[in-house]
C-alpha cells in the first residue's frame, strides 16, 4: 500500500483570518451540528471579512426571535426621545409664525430701550413719539401701539380662555387693510369708538360669534359690552392658537388698559427704497438714547421669547422623561445580548479554533447589536412623528389651542434619534461581545455547562464606594439649597448625589439578589416543587436577575420619588393655608393676568366681611438680586394672614415700609429701621424695614419673603397692575360659606374671570393642581415600566430556550403543564418584587432628599404615601404574572422528547 503524502503546516497568527473549506470525513456531522450547514444550506463559512458578514447576516436570521423585545424597547424609547422633539419643534415653529405674523408688513418698531429691570419689562411713553416718528424722513408711516389685558365673556357667561394662555387687548395699529391685522369677511371693518371691537376670528368660530354681535370684555374694571366691527387674523393666519385678542381703536384701548395717552411700541413701515438699518440709526438719532428702533423680526422674537423659554422647560422635562425608557432599554439590550452569547458559546468558540480573531468575534455580536439598533431607531422615529401628532390633538382636547401648521420633523430630530438608538444598543452589547471573546476556545466548545456569572470583588467595592460618595455630595447640596437664591445650580448637587446612590444600589443589587430571591422565594415554597425551583432558578444567576430587575428599580425609584414629592407638596400647602391663612373666603384669578383691583372694593360691600386685603405679586431687584414681592394693605393683612413678627410691626408698612422674612433679612443683613433700595420697572424706591416676619407661606404657594405697600407697588408698575389674591376674613359668628355664595353671585355678572372659595375649596384646589401634575409626571414614567416589563419577558422567554432540555426532564419525572407555567409565573413574580421593593426603598430616599433641598420653596412636611406605594408594589407584582405569561406558555407546551433531544 502506497504511503500518504507527507503533511506540511505552518503556525498561524490567530490575529490573521485563515481561509476554511468544509471539513471531510469524520468531522462532517459536528460541522453540521455546530454550524446548521448541509441539507440545503450555504457551504460553511470561512473567517475572511466577508464570510465574518455571512455568519453574522445568519446569526441574526437566526436568533431574530431573540431580538424582538430588544428591538421593542429600543423603539419605544427612541420613539419618546423624536416625539418630544417634533413636539416641541412643532409648537415653536407654530409660535414663532404667529409672532412673526403680528409683525407682517412692519419694518421697524420703536420702545423704550430695554431695562436692566424685573422681568425685562419695558415703560409705555407718550403717544406724542407717534407724530415725532413720522415725521422722520425715510418713514413711510408710523402707527401708535398700544396692548394689556383684555378678555372675552362667552355667551354662557364664562370668561373665554383657552389654555390659561395670556388675553389680550390692542390697539387696531393701521390704516384700511395694509399691515399685518387681517380683516376677514365681507362685512369686517376697523373698530372705531369706544362701542366697539375687533375680534380674532378663530375666538369668534370656537365661541360661536359674528360681525354685528355684542359681546362683553373684561378689561381693567368690570365687563363692558361692546359691539363686534369685524374678525381679523395676523397676515394669513387665522388660527391664533391658546391666544385671543380683541382690537379696539386706539383712544379706548389707551382707555381700556388704563394708558391714556401712551403707547407701548411704534410700527414703522420704512418709505420705498429706504434702507432699515439706515432708517434705525435716525430714528434713534432723533428720539435720543431713551428709545431704541429694533427690525420687526428681532421684536417678534423677543415678544415670544417666554414662549420659547415655557418650550425649552418642556423639551428638557420629557427629554428626562425620555431618557429614563433609554436607559431601561439599555439594560434590556445589555440583559439580551448577555444570555444570546452565553448560548452561542460553542458557536463562538468554533469560530475562534477555525481561525476567527478576537476582534472578528467582537465585530460580529457588535454588527448584530447595530442591526438591532438601526431598525428599531429608524420604526422608532416614525413611531415617534405619529406619537407627536396625537400628542397635538391630545394638548387641543385639553383646551389649549395650537396654532395651525404642518408636523415639523427636523434633521437634528433625525440625527439624535437614529444616534441615541444606535448608540444605546451597540454600547448595551459590547461588554458582552468583549466577555465572549475573552473565553478560551476550546472551553466554550466543550459540553460542560458555563457557571453562572458570579459578583466579583471590584463590583461590590464600586457600588459601596459610589453609594458612599453620594453622602458628601448630598450633605454639601442640602446645605447649599437652604438660600433660595441659588437654587437651580445647588439642586443639581443633590440630584448627583441621588443618582450616585441609585447607581450604587444597581451595581451591588447582584450582591444581594440571590439571597433577596431566596428569602423571597421560600413564600413560593408552599405552593410545592414549582414553587422550590422558581427559587432556585432566580437564584442561580443572580447576576441575570439583578439585571432585570434592574430596570424596574429605575421605574420604580422614580415613580415613588414622585409620589412622595407630590404627597409632601400637597401635606406642605395644606399646613401653608393652616397656618399662614387666617382669611375665611379666598378670591384668586383664573388666569395669570389677574383680575381687576375693584373686585376687592366689591366684595368688601357684602355683609358680614370684615377684612379685606388683596394682593399682587411681581419680580424686583434688590441689591442686583431678583426677588418676589407682594403688595398689600396694612390692616387688610393683619387681619387675613399669620406673618408671626418677630420684630417691628405691619402698620408701619403703609408709612413706605417693606415687611421681610427673617431668613431674607439674615441673608441680606437688614435689620427694622434699615433702608431697603427696591427697583421696580418704573425706578428705584427707598423703603424702610417696618418688620421681620417668621411666617412666609400665607398664599398657600410659593413663600413670600418680602412685602411692600399696595400705594408704592402701583407707583413702581402702574396703575392697571391687576390683583393675582384677595383674602376676605368673615365677622364673628357669619358663616363662610355663605359669604362665598354672595360674593360669588355679585361677582360673576362683571367679573366672571374670579374663582371664590373658601379656605377649605382653595386647599382643594391647590390640592387638585397637584394631583394633576402627579398624573401626568406617573403617566410619562409609565413608558419605563413598560419597557422594564418587557425586560423580565425576555429574560425569561431566553431563560426558557436556554434550559430547553432541563424542562423536558423535569416533564419526563413527572412535573406536569401546571406546574411548568407555576415554575415560570413564580420566577417573573421573584424578578419583580425584588425590582419593586429595592426601587420604592431607593424612591422614598430620593423623595425625602428632593423635599428637603425644596425647603425653602415651601415644602415643609415630608409624606409618605404608604397606600399608593401599596398599589405600585401591587402592581409591579401583578405585572410579573403578566410578564412570565408568555415564556411560561411557551415552557408548558413543549414536547418533553424534542425538549430531551436538545443540546
Amino acid at each position: 500500500m502506497p504511503e500518504p503524502p507527507p503533511v506540511t503546516s505552518a503556525p498561524l497568527p490567530s490575529s490573521s483570518p485563515m481561509p476554511m473549506s468544509p471539513p471531510r470525513g469524520r468531522w462532517r456531522a459536528s460541522w453540521s451540528i455546530a454550524t446548521g450547514a448541509g441539507a440545503g444550506r450555504r457551504p460553511p463559512i470561512g473567517t475572511d471579512q466577508g464570510s465574518m458578514f455571512r455568519a453574522t447576516v445568519r446569526g441574526i436570521v437566526a436568533h431574530r426571535v431573540r431580538f424582538v423585545l430588544s428591538v421593542v424597547a429600543v423603539l419605544l424609547g427612541v420613539a419618546f426621545v423624536a416625539g418630544t422633539y417634533v413636539l416641541t419643534d412643532t409648537l415653536d415653529r407654530s409660535y414663532d409664525g404667529l409672532f412673526d405674523d403680528t409683525v407682517r408688513d412692519v419694518d421697524l418698531v420703536v420702545q423704550l430701550r430695554g431695562q436692566s429691570g424685573p422681568e425685562g419689562s419695558r415703560e409705555r411713553f407718550p403717544d406724542a413719539v407717534v407724530d415725532q416718528v413720522g415725521a422722520i424722513d425715510g418713514v413711510g408711516s408710523a402707527h401708535g401701539v398700544v396692548w394689556g389685558y383684555a378678555q372675552f365673556v362667552g355667551a354662557d357667561g364664562e370668561a373665554i380662555r383657552k389654555g390659561g394662555a395670556p388675553t389680550l387687548g390692542l390697539s387696531w395699529f393701521q390704516d384700511g387693510r395694509d399691515g399685518p391685522l387681517r380683516l376677514v369677511g365681507a362685512r369686517s371693518r376697523p373698530p372705531v369708538g369706544p362701542d366697539e371691537v375687533a375680534m380674532d376670528v378663530d375666538t369668534a368660530r370656537a365661541n360661536g360669534f359674528r360681525v354685528g354681535d355684542r359681546v362683553r370684555v373684561l378689561l381693567t374694571g368690570p365687563a363692558r359690552e361692546f359691539t363686534i366691527s369685524g374678525l381679523f387674523g395676523f397676515g394669513e393666519r387665522l388660527d391664533l392658537g391658546a391666544f385671543t385678542y380683541a382690537a379696539f381703536d386706539e383712544d379706548t384701548a389707551q382707555e381700556a388698559v388704563g394708558a391714556p395717552g401712551e403707547v407701548d411700541a411704534v410700527n414703522v413701515v420704512a418709505a420705498p427704497g429706504v434702507g432699515v438699518d439706515g432708517l434705525a440709526r435716525r430714528v434713534e438719532t432723533e428720539l435720543g438714547p431713551a428709545y431704541e428702533a429694533q427690525p420687526a423680526a428681532t421684536a417678534a422674537a423677543a415678544a415670544g421669547a417666554a414662549v420659547r423659554d415655557i418650550l425649552a422647560l418642556l423639551t428638557a422635562a420629557l427629554l428626562a422623561f425620555a431618557a429614563v425608557g433609554v436607559v431601561i432599554a439599555a439594560l434590556l439590550v445589555f440583559n439580551t445580548f448577555t444570555i444570546v452569547v452565553a448560548q452561542r458559546a460553542r458557536e463562538l468558540g468554533l469560530l475562534r479554533v477555525l481561525g476567527a480573531s478576537r476582534a472578528q468575534v467582537v465585530a460580529a455580536i457588535v454588527a448584530e447589536a447595530l442591526v438591532v439598533g438601526v431598525v428599531a431607531s429608524v420604526a422608532g422615529l416614525f413611531l415617534g412623528v405619529g406619537i407627536a401628532a396625537l400628542l397635538l390633538r391630545v394638548v387641543e382636547g385639553v383646551g389649549f389651542d395650537v396654532p395651525d401648521g404642518a408636523v415639523v420633523v427636523t434633521s437634528r430630530t433625525v440625527a439624535v434619534a437614529i444616534g441615541v438608538g444606535v448608540l444605546v444598543t451597540v454600547v448595551a452589547a459590547l461588554w458582552p461581545a468583549l466577555r465572549a471573546s475573552r473565553d478560551a476556545p476550546l472551553e466554550a466548545m466543550s459540553d460542560t455547562a458555563r457557571p453562572p456569572g458570579r459578583t466579583t470583588a471590584w463590583r461590590v467595592l464600586v457600588g459601596v464606594v459610589l453609594t458612599f460618595a453620594a453622602v458628601p455630595v448630598i450633605i454639601t447640596g442640602l446645605d447649599r439649597t437652604a438660600d433660595a437664591r441659588s437654587l437651580t445650580g445647588d439642586l443639581a448637587w443633590v440630584g448627583a448625589g441621588a443618582l450616585l446612590v441609585l447607581v450604587g444600589v444597581v451595581i451591588l443589587l447582584a450582591t444581594f439578589a440571590g439571597p433577596f430571591a431566596g428569602a423571597l422565594g421560600r413564600i413560593g415554597r408552599r405552593i410545592g416543587p414549582a414553587g422550590v425551583l422558581a427559587r432556585e432558578n432566580a437564584m442561580r444567576n443572580p447576576r441575570r436577575t439583578a439585571a432585570t430587575a434592574s430596570a424596574l428599580v429605575i421605574g420604580l425609584t422614580l415613580v415613588t420619588a414622585v409620589a412622595v414629592f407630590g404627597a409632601s407638596t400637597k401635606a406642605s400647602v395644606r399646613a401653608a393655608v393652616d397656618r399662614g391663612i387666617r382669611a375665611d373666603v379666598i378670591l384668586k384669578a383664573q388666569q395669570f393676568a389677574g383680575f381687576s383691583p375693584e373686585v376687592a372694593d366689591r366684595a368688601a360691600a357684602v355683609d358680614g366681611v370684615r377684612a379685606v386685603s388683596p394682593f399682587q405679586f411681581r419680580k424686583v431687584r434688590i441689591l442686583g438680586n431678583e426677588e418676589t414681592v407682594a403688595s398689600a394693605e396694612a390692616d387688610g393683612l393683619a387681619a387675613t394672614v399669620d406673618l408671626d413678627l418677630v420684630a417691628g410691626s405691619v402698620g408701619a408698612l403703609d408709612d413706605d415700609g417693606i415687611l421681610v422674612h427673617e431668613d431674607a433679612a439674615a441673608d441680606y443683613g437688614y435689620r427694622v429701621g434699615d433702608q431697603v433700595i427696591v427697583q421696580m420697572s418704573r425706578g428705584y424706591f427707598p423703603l424702610t424695614v417696618a418688620g421681620v416676619y417668621r411666617q412666609a407661606d400665607f398664599t398657600g404657594g410659593l413663600p413670600v419673603s418680602w412685602v411692600v405697600p399696595r400705594a408704592v407697588y402701583r407707583e413702581g408698575f402702574g396703575p392697571d397692575e391687576q390683583d393675582t389674591l384677595v383674602y376676605l376674613t368673615t365677622a364673628a359668628g357669619v358663616d363662610a360659606d355663605a359669604v362665598a355664595t354672595e360674593v360669588r353671585a355679585d361677582l360673576r355678572s362683571d367679573f366672571p374671570n374670579v374663582d371664590v372659595l373658601t379656605r377649605a375649596g382653595y386647599r382643594d384646589d391647590q390640592e387638585r393642581a397637584i394631583d394633576r401634575f402627579l398624573a401626568v409626571s406617573i403617566a410619562l414614567l409609565l413608558l419605563s415600566e413598560v419597557i422594564a416589563v418587557l425586560g423580565i419577558v425576555n429574560t425569561l422567554a431566553l431563560s426558557v430556550h436556554e434550559r430547553t432540555r432541563e424542562i423536558g426532564l423535569l416533564r419526563a419525572v413527572g412535573m406536569s403543564r401546571a406546574q411548568v407555567r407555576t415554575m415560570i409565573h413564580r420566577e417573573a413574580v421573584v424578578i419583580a418584587a425584588i425590582g419593586a421593593l429595592v426601587g420604592i426603598a431607593v424612591g422614598l430616599v430620593w423623595g425625602w432628599l428632593f423635599v428637603a433641598a425644596l425647603g425653602s420653596q415651601g415644602l415643609t412636611t415630608v409624606s409618605v404615601p404608604w397606600l399608593e406605594l401599596a398599589v405600585f408594589l401591587v402592581v409591579a407584582l401583578l405585572a410579573g404574572v403578566l410578564a412570565g405569561w408568555f415564556p411560561a406558555r411557551r415552557a408548558a407546551r413543549l414536547d418533553v422528547l424534542d425538549a430531551i433531544a436538545r443540546p
